[in-house]
């Protein structure tokens, strides 16, 4: 395990956490190993989802792995790339966290069911329902693929109330239990 590559994740403040992300057009051997580096990432910040610009790359690419979650310890990991949400519907409000805003977690309403249209490593197509946590994790990193953080649902009293948090963090003064980029500029 001491081969596991970490990538340092970005947090609020760093500019490509803003940056839609650009559609896959190719995929190669570095690709699936910056995949990999994903993946070690992620199970690394004990995270269940995580999008390449999350991990210094504009790459429309999202991991999920909701192995050790308590109902979903079946389910298998997913790599989704240029991923589209085709349908919605219902709604649930939730909890979240996330990797970019460590120490923050704000309930968030989300369609609380997803038809969701991506491609796997070799570029073929695929549409899949997912449900409950599931869908919930794939929309969070959807979303951050869009330039959008879970801070942006917040109304402007609430997000004004949070911003000396937001303030720590972007200034890396708030100690996070995982490795994060080098500050950049904001």
């Amino acid at each position: 395990m001491e081969n596991m590559a970490k990538l340092p994740i970005n947090i609020v403040g760093d500019k490509i956490l803003r940056q839609k992300a650009k559609k896959v057009t190719t995929t190669d051997d570095s690709t699936v190993e910056f995949i990999k580096d994903m993946f070690d990432t992620l199970h690394a910040s004990d995270g269940v989802g995580l999008a390449a610009n999350q991990v210094g790359s504009r790459d429309a690419i999202l991991i999920a792995d909701l192995s050790h979650v308590e109902g979903y310890e079946e389910t298998d990991p997913i790599v989704v790339i240029n991923p589209k949400i085709i349908k919605s519907e219902g709604n649930s409000t939730y909890e979240e966290g996330c990797l970019s805003l460590p120490g923050i977690k704000l309930e968030i309403t989300r369609p609380e069911k997803v038809l969701l249209r991506y491609q796997d490593t070799d570029l073929n197509t695929h549409e899949e329902n997912f449900s409950g946590l599931f869908a919930r994790v794939i929309q969070h990193e959807i979303d951050h693929l869009n330039g959008k953080l879970i801070i942006d649902y917040l109304e402007e009293e609430a997000l004004k109330n949070l911003e000396p948090e937001l303030q720590k963090l972007k200034a890396r003064e708030i100690e996070v239990p995982y490795s994060v980029s080098v500050h950049e500029a904001f």
